[in-house]
């Protein structure tokens, strides 16, 4: 890996790991901030202030941040304007028909409200413990455009849900 791809990818992990901690922040100030003494049951070394509510924050989103870095990595293939991207885009070439493609993506049980309107298929793949992602395949001449998003626009880390999806569609498309 060459050096200025390592700096985009540090780069846009950085940004994921802010990102993260400023969202769990205020989650862990309030419950912080609701403890009045030091921490129970042998834990005395743990003191109720806001630098252990920052440390926390950041441990948390630390976490995250890399498991989602790693899943990205290890889903390979990606171009890099979508790297670490929650809403992905890829364009693949096929004769392959729409009709075709609706009877693959109908006989999958992770895909549900599949409908077709015109050359274009909108349908949505079921999520665990979440809303499901949001499919839309348009088919121009032999150019097909498959999209895939969470279902919140404000959802920014997916563990590489989302590519994995447009890969595997784009994949069937390609073999077909």
């Amino acid at each position: 890996m060459n050096i200025q791809k390592l700096l985009f990818k540090l780069f846009i992990s950085l940004t994921y790991l802010i990102r993260c901690w400023i969202l769990i922040l205020p989650i862990a100030i309030a419950i912080i901030v609701m403890k009045e003494d030091g921490w129970k049951y042998g834990f005395t070394f743990i003191q109720s202030n806001l630098n252990v509510a920052f440390f926390i924050a950041f441990a948390f989103s630390f976490l995250l941040s890399l498991y989602h870095t790693l899943s990205f990595e290890e889903a390979e293939g990606f171009p890099d304007e979508n790297y670490l991207k929650s809403h992905q885009i890829v364009r693949v070439r096929s004769t392959y028909s729409i009709p075709e493609l609706e009877d693959w993506l109908a006989s999958n049980s992770r895909f549900v409200n599949i409908s077709v309107i015109g050359n274009t298929i909108i349908a949505s793949k079921k999520v665990y413990f979440l809303k499901p992602d949001k499919i839309r395949i348009e088919h121009k001449d032999d150019l097909y455009t498959i999209e895939s998003r969470p279902y919140f626009s404000w959802w920014f880390i997916d563990f590489a849900r989302n590519y994995k999806t447009v890969k595997r569609i784009a994949q069937y498309i390609k073999i077909k």
